[in-house]
């Protein structure tokens, strides 16, 4: 993407963070990295801090590559968001801090550009402790560690609508489900 297409790509996502963002967004620098990426940091707010990271692999047979974005949503200085992107351009995992205490809260995993698994810390306490499964873009299955000893106890299987189809509990912690209710 040039850059003047980013500057108006990002522009148009920054435009619902509030009034009068959009339009001062601007490039504040474009550097190479030690491990031979290209970081391009975005002031989305115009307070002449970096709010946007993009790095990009520089290629010779095509245009350069975005291979991760990092976003600072709520400009503390923190990343809140990290995204890392496939070859062919395609989203391949994303991580996010949704209560702003530097820890990813969140991990989205994706193949060919859809959505597989999520895995979410609930609680906040630094553990992942919901699993959610996805098969052609719908949830079909969420599994819960709901003791926090690092074992799934709870499944829930679902249809198309989201509808749940059938559960079960591990009872006795071995993580194998002893219960099912259809």
């Amino acid at each position: 993407m040039t850059r003047p297409l980013l500057l108006i790509y990002l522009s148009g996502c920054a435009g619902s963070r509030g009034p009068g963002i959009g339009s001062e967004a601007s490039l504040l620098t474009e550097r190479p990295t030690s491990n031979g990426l290209v970081e391009q940091q975005i002031d989305l707010n115009g307070d002449e801090t970096a709010d946007v990271f993009n790095f990009y692999r520089e290629r010779s047979e095509a245009n350069r590559l975005l291979v991760r974005k990092e976003v600072d949503l709520n400009w503390d200085g923190k990343i809140d968001v990290r995204t890392w992107f496939t070859d062919d351009g395609q989203i391949e995992k994303e991580e996010m801090d949704g209560d702003f205490d530097s820890r990813v809260d969140w991990v989205d995993h994706y193949k060919g550009g859809r959505r597989v698994m999520s895995e979410i810390d609930t609680d906040y306490n630094g553990a992942m402790d919901l699993f959610k499964y996805y098969e052609g873009g719908n949830l079909r299955r969420k599994e819960r560690d709901s003791k926090g000893d690092g074992r799934i106890d709870f499944w829930e299987y679902l249809d198309d609508q989201g509808n749940v189809l059938r559960t079960g509990r591990d009872l006795d912690g071995d993580g194998v489900m002893d219960i099912r209710d259809d």
